[in-house]
């Protein structure tokens, strides 16, 4: 099939726009040593390897790699593991590295863009897998054979370069916001308990209910296939009901199984990271049971509010209280009805419940939006990307 190329575009391999570089750092230059990674580009080896010099202190077989030069791991090319030298007038990686800069005529952020395009790590990936002992070692000479098509003009290629810098900017920014807003969440859902509260075990201002046992399933016209929550469904903060499984249980015991809008589901155990772990069930699917792994706490509503509840259980003082009872194995730990019930609790009024509730609310609304905000800016960038690094939107001089 004839590739179509758009008017004022040229195909070519990477080969046609780039020379492979060879220079050696030699004995008297100390040039920063850079390694390449999969999302940073090339960055200084010291901040990759978090602070471990693990590389020669003899630097003068290390290639050179100077500003606006590439450099790729040859085993790790398929992974995104590329990079531009835009930090320093010079630096240096290891001699497994290949390296290379841009002829005439291309622009080298433009062409970054590129090599780091999907089209063109699906184009590593069928190298990689092709390669001798199917090792990944791609060499220059495959490399460079690779198609790629891009504008005649470099003004046009610079402006690419400008919108999805834009872009990307963008993205920063909203990460950035992103982490301000989980930090605020954080630290407010901390309940830091006043003096003047009352302490009560939990069992005094809540019903704990084990769940039901898994095993032989009853049949007959007496029975029912419901629904149920396991460990698996019920994570940290929110349940998660993508992947549902049904049990068959006797019609009289779907009362006493089931959760309701409101109850408060803890996990029982496992791992580490399970250990009390849970979320206020909204009774999106009704009815709907819980397995005996999963407690299910039914707050009185005269005391205590359950949103208010998962904040403490979730909060270092409730973590610190379950790790502290618990039943402990290598790597697993659980806890019973027992020590759930006699879980200290803080109980302040109800109306600081549920300021409490309305500040973290807020909080995590907008870190939502937020989030929906930055899924859709790299949703646009990949369309982006599609368009502006395929010729389908033509860009000009602004």
């Amino acid at each position: 099939m004839t590739e179509v190329i758009p008017a004022g575009w040229r195909g070519a391999v990477v080969g046609d726009l780039v020379e492979q570089c060879g220079e050696r750092a030699g004995r008297r230059s100390k040039p920063v040593v850079l390694s390449s990674t999969k999302y940073r580009g090339l960055v200084p080896s010291d901040e990759y390897f978090q602070g471990r010099a693990i590389y020669s202190s003899d630097l003068s077989n290390y290639k050179l790699v100077k500003r606006h030069w590439f450099a790729y791991a040859t085993n790790h090319l398929a992974e995104g593991s590329i990079g531009i030298q835009d930090r320093y007038e010079v630096g240096c990686v290891s001699p497994i590295y290949t390296v290379f800069r841009c002829k005439e005529g291309v622009d080298p952020n433009f062409l970054y863009r590129v090599l780091k395009s999907p089209a063109l790590l699906a184009q590593y990936e069928l190298r990689e897998q092709a390669s001798v002992n199917r090792r990944g070692a791609i060499r220059f000479s495959d490399f460079a054979r690779i198609r790629v098509r891009l504008p005649e003009a470099i003004i046009e290629q610079q402006r690419i370069t400008e919108i999805l810098n834009a872009v990307d900017d963008r993205i920063r920014m909203t990460q950035l916001v992103i982490e301000k807003y989980e930090i605020i969440a954080k630290a407010i859902s901390v309940v830091i308990p006043d003096t003047s509260w009352q302490w009560s075990p939990l069992g005094e201002v809540a019903a704990v209910a084990a769940g039901l046992t898994l095993g032989a399933e009853p049949s007959g016209p007496g029975s029912v296939a419901l629904p149920y929550l396991r460990v698996a469904n019920v994570q940290d903060g929110h349940i998660d009901t993508s992947e549902m499984k049904t049990v068959r249980v006797l019609r009289t015991d779907v009362a006493r199984y089931s959760a309701r809008p409101g109850d408060l589901l803890l996990t029982e155990g496992g791992d580490f990271d399970k250990l009390g772990r849970g979320a206020v069930w909204d009774g999106r699917i009704e009815p709907c049971l819980h397995q005996n792994h999963v407690f299910r706490i039914r707050c009185r509503p005269d005391l205590i509010i359950p949103g208010y509840l998962a904040l403490y259980t979730a909060s270092p003082l409730g973590r610190r209280y379950f790790i502290s009872v618990a039943k402990q194995t290598t790597n697993l730990a659980s806890i019973n009805s027992r020590q759930l019930k006699a879980m200290p609790v803080p109980i302040p009024p109800l109306h600081d419940q549920e300021r409490l509730l309305s500040v973290v609310s807020d909080a995590r609304s907008a870190l939502a939006a937020e989030q929906a905000e930055l899924d859709k800016l790299r949703l646009a960038k990949k369309g982006l990307m599609d368009d502006l690094l395929g010729g389908k939107v033509r860009v000009g001089k602004m």
